[in-house]
């Protein structure tokens, strides 16, 4: 998904997005921090092989813990941008189910199901054209 998605102009999924917040988090303002440790994780992984998957495994779950729970805090910043109980509604849907349904997609379409759904509620609550232009339902002063 993000080997396709990347080339038109999508944001990344899943992994991809947890990094580049972690590296947003942590400094990584432009593209070119990205380029750059994509080269260093290639040429560690030519160089040092198998010894790198070691080194892995010895590597303190703490500290990924912690580099995990800054990612996941720049991700949830995103509800900053909600300026209505609507779509905050929407999102706490979305990471709802996504996380008691174990799938990331159940999450997403019952999303898209919710935002369509109350956009047409939106929609239909407005008042007819008529009744504007004819001033119903309003005192005359």
């Amino acid at each position: 998904m993000n080997l396709v998605g990347g080339w038109f102009g999508a944001m990344p999924c899943c992994h991809g997005a947890g990094g580049l917040a972690g590296q947003y988090k942590f400094g990584g303002r432009s593209g070119g921090c990205v380029a750059i440790l994509g080269a260093a994780k290639l040429v560690l992984g030519f160089v040092l092989g198998s010894s790198l998957a070691h080194f892995f495994q010895q590597f303190p779950v703490g500290i990924l813990g912690v580099l995990l729970l800054f990612a996941g805090i720049e991700l949830a910043m995103a509800c900053r941008d909600m300026n209505n109980k609507e779509d905050s509604f929407v999102m706490l849907l979305c990471t709802a189910v996504s996380l008691v349904g174990s799938s990331a997609a159940l999450g997403f379409l019952c999303g898209i199901v919710a935002f369509g759904v109350l956009r047409v509620r939106n929609l239909t609550s407005v008042k007819s054209l008529s009744s504007i232009w004819k001033h119903e339902g309003h005192e005359q002063v």
